[in-house]
């Protein structure tokens, strides 16, 4: 079972690797057998062993992959050998997550024949990526595409890696995340795995480890098994659950009053780890007979693994049929007793034809949070949220880095009922060879602060109304106001795709993107100053109708009721003194196209002539008449005259060049 490979950890099967051969000396036997089995780590020690035996080393010095002349058929034999062990030990390695280990044997697989192992260069580009050599693992990655022309899921993840390592170097660069991830300290790291931890209410820090005490007799030969524990009080101890021999059992899910708890129960049969999810109540300080789940999520001949309660649903993985591929993420119903219906796929906006496991649902937010292999990531698992419910769900999101690695990352889980990245846990082996970690997720409270001016005085404006963005969601997070030095302040709990809204009356409102960059000591992010302008007047480029401009009969001569418009228009223009106008007058159909033409450009002039009188230089006048042309009312009514429509069309109007 994918990622739980990771809490088996294999390296802890040394001992009783070496217990099965100890007197065996033929190792590359012994390697085969462990790795047929999964034993992975125990077929590394062996395939070491038998390349630094005398028979290894003689195999090796009769390896002469680029001699021309004529090979013997024990050359042959020891050319297939030597290349077999090398390639065996890479993927031994690279299955239990050395990925050191696997970078150095996959180094030389690579000059071998491509045909006999057509996979080295993509494994081999997976093992540098994880050793956070990007721009070789990319090479590697071009390398196996331009060879491998079959659309297949070798190629599939090999696009998905490339994509990936230019992923890797953007999250590497992009802005801050708001949070900050830090693996926890001992007693819960120790010894082994330690993952999937929940937090469980009045009660402390519930996970899974396969630590030594979990040592149990069964007859599998593994001696370390996967077992819950309680951290609390500075002090770890088994959770008071029944155990199954030879069985490992893990990743726990509670209900909201702690009363109730699903977990996974798993056993290695045919090289292959089969799940099912199993139910306990607590009784006092115990908890009761574990009780395994309906068929409806625990399908016969499949695995089903990694509850979550949330409500009266219960959200897991499942390789069952009918879904996307691989293991799919699930729920169903739980009534008030615990029991369960049937399981329904999430659908494909979740699911991938690859993994998609430990779903985690923050019922507030409406966040869907899981580890999926099939989208591009940093490496391996990578976290992404979808916000939604059940049958309806948003494009995923990769939750980026640090959260993400470029190794696994899974097992999300927020003691935070608001939000979900305030207080969290998750599970990773970045940090480590071959085993997963928990490590604690804090958000990284960010001051944001900017200040608002006026644009005409550079001076600040004191109580601008100031709102925070989420442009992603079009959601106002937060409000506020400026001060009098036009300063404001937010704090944010996490970096996201924001922008600031000043507005002020009388005002034109203006925005600022918030950039975040990566911070060290600092936590304020500064806004540029949004710079207000009074709210225009009129729009540009467009005609407005100057109300209330009269002209003596058949003449040009302004009368003395248009002179308050033409004053407020002469105020204006001195308010923005960069302000030019084209001031145009029209007439209506009465008397011939020349002298109608030529009567409007002269009121034109008149208008134009009165402002020059009040100040406003000519430069920035345009006087124009357009006569007869462009009427907005029609001057005839089928034939008939339209008095009404011809004193519309006699107008004077004002088009705003620039301000």
């Amino acid at each position: 079972m994918k990622l739980i490979h990771s809490c088996l950890c294999s390296c802890l099967l040394l001992l009783a690797s070496f217990a099965d051969a100890q007197y065996v000396t033929d190792y590359k036997r012994t390697a085969d057998m462990h790795f047929a089995r999964g034993n992975y780590y125990s077929a590394s020690q062996y395939y070491e062993k038998y390349l630094n035996s005398k028979q290894g080393k003689n195999v090796e010095s009769r390896y002469k992959p680029y001699t021309v002349a004529m090979k013997t058929e024990k050359q042959d034999k020891d050319a297939i050998t030597y290349e077999s062990v090398v390639y065996r030990l890479a993927e031994s390695y690279r299955l239990f997550h050395d990925y050191t280990g696997a970078e150095k044997w996959y180094a030389k697989t690579i000059s071998f024949n491509a045909q006999q192992y057509p996979l080295a260069a993509l494994w081999y580009g997976v093992s540098l990526r994880a050793n956070k050599k990007y721009m070789e693992a990319e090479q590697q990655f071009s390398d196996f595409l331009s060879r491998h022309s079959v659309k297949d899921e070798y190629r599939n993840q090999a696009e998905k890696e490339l994509d990936g390592v230019r992923f890797i170097q953007q999250q590497l660069n992009a802005p801050v995340s708001g949070v900050s991830t830090q693996i926890m300290g001992v007693p819960v790291n120790q010894g082994g795995a330690n993952y999937a931890a929940v937090w469980l209410e009045n009660e402390g820090l519930v996970f899974t480890s396969t630590r030594p005490d979990s040592l149990q007799k069964h007859v599998s030969g593994d001696p370390y098994m996967n077992t819950l524990y309680l951290y609390a009080h500075d002090q770890v101890k088994k959770l008071p659950l029944t155990e199954a021999t030879a069985t490992h059992q893990g990743v726990a899910s509670f209900s909201a009053d702690g009363q109730r708890m699903y977990f996974t129960r798993w056993q290695l049969k045919n090289a292959k780890n089969m799940a099912e999810i199993f139910m306990s109540n607590r009784s006092g300080d115990k908890w009761s007979d574990p009780r395994k789940l309906s068929t409806g999520v625990n399908m016969e001949g499949y695995s089903s693994k990694q509850p979550f309660l949330a409500g009266d649903y219960l959200f897991f993985s499942s390789d069952r049929p009918g879904g996307a591929g691989k293991y799919d993420l699930w729920y169903t119903t739980v009534d008030k007793d615990g029991n369960t219906g049937d399981a329904v796929n999430l659908g494909l906006t979740i699911n991938t034809p690859e993994d998609e496991e430990a779903p985690y649902y923050h019922t507030a937010s409406q966040l869907l949070i899981f580890a999926t292999k099939g989208r591009t990531g940093m490496g391996g698992f990578d976290l992404f949220q979808s916000r939604g419910a059940l049958a309806s769900w948003t494009e995923p999101v990769n939750l980026g880095y640090p959260i993400n690695s470029v190794k696994d990352d899974i097992y999300f889980f927020s003691s935070s009922t608001l939000n979900p990245l305030a207080k969290a846990y998750i599970s990773s082996d970045r940090n480590s060879v071959c085993c997963l970690d928990v490590f604690e997720i804090k958000k990284l409270l960010l001051n944001l602060s900017g200040k608002v001016m006026d644009c005409r005085n550079n001076e600040p404006i004191n109580g601008a109304t100031i709102s925070l963005v989420d442009t992603q969601y079009n959601k106002v997070l937060f409000t506020g106001k400026t001060n009098a030095a036009g300063v404001y302040t937010f704090e944010l709990e996490q970096a996201g795709p924001y922008k600031v809204i000043a507005e002020w009356q009388g005002y034109e409102t203006r925005s600022k993107p918030v950039l975040f960059r990566r911070l060290s000591n600092r936590d304020t992010i500064d806004i540029e100053t949004i710079c207000l302008e009074k709210n225009k007047p009129y729009p540009v480029n467009q005609p407005v109708i100057l109300k209330d401009i009269y002209y003596d009969f058949d003449k040009a001569t302004l009368r003395p009721e248009s002179f308050p418009v033409l004053d407020k228009l002469a105020a204006v223009m001195k308010e923005y003194p960069a302000m030019q106008i084209e001031l145009g007058a029209h007439t209506d159909s009465k008397g011939t196209d020349d002298y109608n033409h030529v009567l409007s450009e002269e009121r034109a002039k008149s208008c134009v002539n009165y402002l020059i009188q009040m100040g406003i230089e000519p430069s920035r006048l345009i006087s124009k008449g357009f006569g007869e042309c462009c009427p907005v009312a029609p001057n005839e009514i089928n034939g008939k005259d339209n008095p009404d429509g011809r004193a519309l069309n006699r107008r004077t109007e004002i088009r705003i060049i620039h301000y």
